[in-house]
């Protein structure tokens, strides 16, 4: 009963007193809401704060951790989850830093490129990835922190800017009816030769006029068209009916080099073909250049692109592409 006489009473003094006895009913639940809401707000904060520098932390250790693998996108159901923050569809590649833990949801696929040897693998979920890698003695252009191998890059010399120089093939090549190019001046043509270094009295193919990229089956010659696997080459380049040579390049074709083996068309493959390019010595320098000339703007700013860009500029002597690879690399080396 003493409840029921509080409750007139209340009623009975908000009657007087003018206030709608709505509001007086109603305030005690407002303000409790009010205090849910606020608090809740606070929590989702912490979390997101929490999960935010978490992330950061794991950024700014990745600026001085050895590199693992890369992870690249092969579709639009390429997804990952990093540790400390939410999954992510990829669009680029992206590195994978040694003991970061990174997880492939179930149904989605990605392309794995490891650092140390180049070799692409398909990776599909669900998946859980944690790979090691230990620093390298000296600064690898996949494996060390990009601010050593923007140092590396930059002191390495290269050739004066309106030097001539034979991008492919150069070193090693994969195909054996390969595209030839070269830094070649607006206007000029091109006398192209291709001769068999181990034996002078081969003919030589060879095109008058030509304008880069000419695929080697495209020079007449009395041979068959296609290059023989695990033999030397040697490329000769003049300006059109000039008396002096402008470049010179020898190649060396791989054992396991075939007539069927084409460049790759998509991001995905091109990168990684690159990437298995140039991991280890003797590096297909002119394999790589020709797939990293073929990426999209984007994938070819992605971090991958840009480390693999630098070490082919670096072989290949070419001053204009290493200074744009190094100011690629500078902004995502940026804090």
């Amino acid at each position: 009963m003493r409840l029921d006489r509080s409750f007139f009473s209340l009623f009975s003094s908000s009657r007087q007193t003018g206030l709608p006895t709505q509001n007086i009913r109603l305030m005690p639940a407002s303000l409790s809401t009010r205090r849910i809401l606020l608090w809740f707000g606070v929590t989702v904060a912490i979390v997101v704060i929490g999960a935010t520098a978490g992330l950061r932390v794991q950024q700014a250790k990745a600026r001085h951790t050895p590199i693992a693998a890369y992870l690249v996108p092969i579709d639009n159901a390429s997804v990952v989850k990093p540790a400390w923050w939410r999954s992510t569809r990829m669009s680029i590649p992206r590195p994978l830093p040694a003991s970061e833990r990174i997880q492939i949801p179930a149904g989605a696929s990605v392309k794995l490129v490891r650092a140390d040897s180049g070799v692409a693998e398909l990776i599909t979920g669900p998946a859980k990835l944690l790979l090691q890698q230990k620093l390298p003695a000296e600064p690898n252009f996949l494996i060390s922190p990009l601010a050593e191998v923007i140092v590396a890059a930059q002191t390495n010399p290269v050739r004066p800017p309106e030097s001539f120089s034979i991008t492919s093939p150069i070193g090693k090549t994969r195909y054996l009816n390969p595209l030839i190019t070269w830094t070649a001046r607006d206007g000029v043509s091109y006398d192209v030769a291709v001769a068999d270094a181990a034996d002078p009295y081969v003919p030589m193919r060879k095109v008058l006029g030509a304008r880069p990229p000419i695929a080697l089956a495209d020079l007449e010659t009395p041979q068959r068209r296609q290059l023989g696997a695990d033999r030397n080459y040697e490329i000769i380049i003049r300006e059109a009916n000039a008396s002096t040579i402008a470049g010179v390049a020898r190649f060396l074709t791989a054992t396991d080099a075939q007539a069927e083996n084409q460049l790759p068309t998509t991001p995905a493959e091109l990168i990684a073909e690159a990437a298995n390019a140039m991991a280890k010595r003797p590096t297909r320098a002119g394999d790589a250049w020709l797939a990293l000339s073929r990426l999209p703007p984007d994938w070819a700013a992605a971090e991958l692109g840009v480390r693999l860009r630098l070490q082919v500029a670096v072989e290949l002597g070419l001053p204009g592409e290493l200074a744009s690879a190094l100011k690629d690399a500078t902004k995502l080396n940026a804090p």
